[in-house]
Formats: structure tokens, sequence, C-alpha cells
């Protein structure tokens, strides 16, 4: 028994070891949430047949919790009683749990939030959702959940994809950082920054609604650019060189905002070369 639990263990070392070189040698990242747990599914069914007083019991007696989603399914449990049944304890909880449960999302929650707030039923919560979203995917914001922030970047949900292009955006700041205090991307960085399907997503995505300062961008100062254009320009704005050619396409199609975009990586690319006068948008060194 000891000599077949030793086997599983390194079985299970190797397959995680394979699967980080993977990614580090600059194999291809999958764009993919963190699965449910078959706990959550169930509970997620209970509650898309509005029984919320079953889900706060499965979530008040859930032991085994990896993902920290008891305390988000009991709340909103609480909270689709408060609204919908007007019940007086629930409406307590679920004033009296609210900071609570914000300060402890996480990328981990992203599964199971992402469903909970689109559910017709949970509408009348928007104001909340979107905030829960926004601290989910801030926090979520980081390598480890990288290839869940892509995932949802492709969400035919609105108020889901804007949360992802949150996430990803501080995920490219840091790789930003890195080049600017002199370092080199990964291989694998390089890789998931400059794929077409990436950068044509995001082009797609600039173009979503025409921004007011578009056609003005070049007559803003460059500090002020960067703050008026965010969400996805912002994102390929941190990319750099890789977006040029999409945008320049995107341009050429009547997207006003992809040519504010490009505005953006010429001032990213000037503030690098200020820098570091050999460098590229990959390696402060140099190719």
């Amino acid at each position: 028994m000891k000599t077949q639990m030793r086997r599983l263990v390194v079985l299970v070392l190797i397959t995680l070891l394979s699967g980080w070189t993977s990614i580090a040698s600059g194999g291809t990242l999958t764009w993919a949430e963190e699965p449910l747990l078959a706990w959550e599914k169930d509970v997620l069914k209970v509650f898309d047949r509005n029984d919320y007083n079953k889900v706060i019991d499965m979530a008040r007696g859930q032991d085994s919790d990896p993902n920290g989603n008891a305390p988000l399914l009991n709340y909103y449990g609480h909270a689709q009683k408060y609204y919908l049944e007007h019940d007086r304890a629930a409406a307590v909880y679920y004033k009296q749990q609210y900071n609570t449960v914000l300060n402890r999302l996480s990328g981990s929650n992203l599964a199971v939030l992402t469903r909970l707030v689109v559910m017709p039923q949970v509408s009348w919560n928007k104001k909340i959702n979107l905030k829960f979203l926004d601290a989910a995917f801030k926090k979520a914001g980081s390598d480890a959940y990288l290839g869940a922030i892509l995932f949802y970047l492709e969400s035919q949900e609105p108020d889901v994809s804007t949360g992802a292009i949150k996430g990803l955006h501080d995920i490219l700041q840091r790789k930003r950082n890195i080049v600017m205090n002199g370092g080199t991307l990964s291989d694998a960085d390089q890789g998931w920054m400059s794929d077409p399907r990436l950068l044509r997503l995001l082009a797609k995505k600039t173009g979503g609604s025409v921004s007011p300062i578009a056609g003005f961008m070049s007559k803003v100062p460059a500090f002020a650019r960067k703050k008026v254009m965010g969400g996805a320009a912002g994102c390929l704005g941190l990319i750099e060189d890789p977006a040029l050619p999409i945008l320049r396409e995107a341009a050429s199609m009547g997207n006003a905002n992809a040519a504010a975009a490009i505005q953006l990586i010429q001032d990213a690319r000037g503030a690098r070369l200020a820098k570091y006068p050999n460098s590229t948008w990959y390696s402060a060194t140099g190719p």
C-alpha cells in the first residue's frame, strides 16, 4: 500500500512538473476557467430552481470548500430571500456580511460568481454583482488565473468580459514593468502576449463603442491619453508592438478607437526607447 501511494505521489508530481515546464518553455496557454467542484455544480442547480433555503443549508454544511465559494453562495441565498421573499433575517445578513464577502473574493470564486451574476433572478442586484465581479477579477490579476481571465474575455456577458479586461490589464501592467525595470519577458509571456487570437479579440473590443475622445487623441497630452483610454485599448497599449499590425488593419476598416490605441502604443514605445534605446517590446536589453 505504501509503495502504491509513493508511486501515485511521484506520478502526480511528474504531471504537475510537466505542465509547468510546458508553460515555462513557451507552450500553448489554455484559455479555460477553473473547473467547478461537484458540490458547486449541485448548489448552483438548486439556486437556479430558486430554492434558496436549501442553497443556504448546502453552503453552511460544506466541510470541504477549497475555493471559498460556500460564503459566496450563502450570501447570494440570503440576498434572494431578502429581495424576493422580504425575509427580515435575510435582509440583516445581506447587509452585515457584504464587506466580509467582498473582501474574501479571489480568482478561485470566478467559476461560481460568473454563473451567479448572469442568472435572471439576480439581476435586481446589479450594483453588487458588478462590485463582486470587479473585486474577484482584481484579485485574479496574476499568472495563476491567466488562462481563466482569457477565457472570460470571450464571454457573451458584457459585465463578465469587462471584468476580465480589468484583470488582464493588471497582469499586463506587471509584464510591462518587467521590461521597464530592465528585464526580459519569458518565452511563455512573449507567446501569449503576441497571440493573434488575443490581439484580434482586444482590437475588436476597442470598437465596441466609440470613445468621444478617440478622434482627438493626437491633441491630448501623452500622460492624459493613458488615463482616458483604458479597457481593451489600454491592454493593447501595454502589449505594444505585436498589436500594431492588427490595430492598423482595424483602423483602416473604420475603427476609430483602434487609431487611438495606436497612439497609446506610440506613447509606450517612446517611453521605453527613451529609457532603453536598444530595447524591444519584450526586452530592455534588446534582441
